[in-house]
């Protein structure tokens, strides 16, 4: 801008007029650049905000998916981990029990049920069965079966061996012989032989109404090898209801109307 001359009768209005447009043309443009400056570092600082949430929300949503794949994994593993163990006892329950199908004379089929393997197999019972009673011997290796409702008697073992052990005919004295079916189809109430009782592994008790085929209703105690299959009467041992308990170190334990005895192996009857 070109300078008034002193001589110049508006000289200091014009000066002062010039000082004004050079005073603006110095302060406008600093004013300028520092809107311009204040603008773009606020968009510089907002910009480095946003990139910076943005790394943020992206780093915690990875958190959360990691974090949240673990937890599945975690759940996968406990759950895996619950059938497996579910797997496992379901195994060892089947085969710590196990059954085997034992037949009786007249072709009913009984379930006799057993726990372990190999050497260490016990008997613990029958099931699937009606109208049978049952012992099971000291060792549990041994199982006798009656049916209730024809008095036929078998023993099974803990190797599925089954025997009839059912006294089919008695000979009396005179040597008259009796037959079960014909007795029992006479009088179907005759007591034949009911509740086989282990007196030790060999031998069996088990109560009569032999050897009379009267109507007196008095009740024996018989016992029978099961090594040679012989029968035995008990004596003295009657009464006109005879029950048995357990076995014990002084034999099997019989209440003979009301009085305790003790059925031995041998066949005796003790105090």
């Amino acid at each position: 801008m070109k300078k008034p001359s002193i001589f110049s009768k508006d000289y200091d209005r014009k000066i002062k007029k010039r000082k004004k447009v050079i005073l603006s043309l110095i302060i406008i443009p600093i004013i300028g650049l520092i809107i311009f400056l204040n603008i773009d570092f606020k968009g510089l600082i907002n910009k480095g905000t946003t990139t910076t949430s943005s790394k943020d929300d992206k780093v915690q949503k990875k958190s959360e998916e990691v974090s949240q794949k673990q937890t599945n994994a975690q759940k996968d593993k406990i759950t895996q981990a619950a059938i497996a163990a579910k797997t496992a006892k379901a195994a060892k329950a089947s085969a710590d029990k196990s059954s085997f199908i034992a037949t009786m004379p007249d072709g009913q089929k009984v379930t006799i049920e057993y726990n372990g393997a190999s050497a260490n197999k016990i008997i613990k019972g029958i099931s699937n069965a009606k109208d049978v009673s049952y012992d099971i011997s000291p060792s549990k290796k041994l199982i006798v079966i009656q049916s209730t409702k024809n008095q036929d008697i078998i023993y099974v073992d803990i190797n599925k061996a089954s025997k009839d052990i059912t006294r089919k005919i008695y000979t009396s004295s005179n040597n008259q012989n009796y037959s079960k079916e014909d007795q029992l189809k006479n009088n179907p109430d005759y007591i034949w032989s009911i509740t086989p009782k282990f007196i030790d592994e060999d031998n069996i008790a088990y109560v009569s109404e032999l050897p009379w085929m009267n109507e007196k209703k008095v009740q024996y105690i018989w016992k029978l090898n099961l090594k040679d299959n012989v029968h035995m009467q008990v004596q003295p041992a009657s009464g006109m209801k005879i029950t048995f308990g357990d076995s014990t170190a002084k034999g099997l334990e019989a209440n003979i109307d009301g009085d305790v005895v003790y059925v031995t192996a041998s066949g005796e009857v003790t105090k």
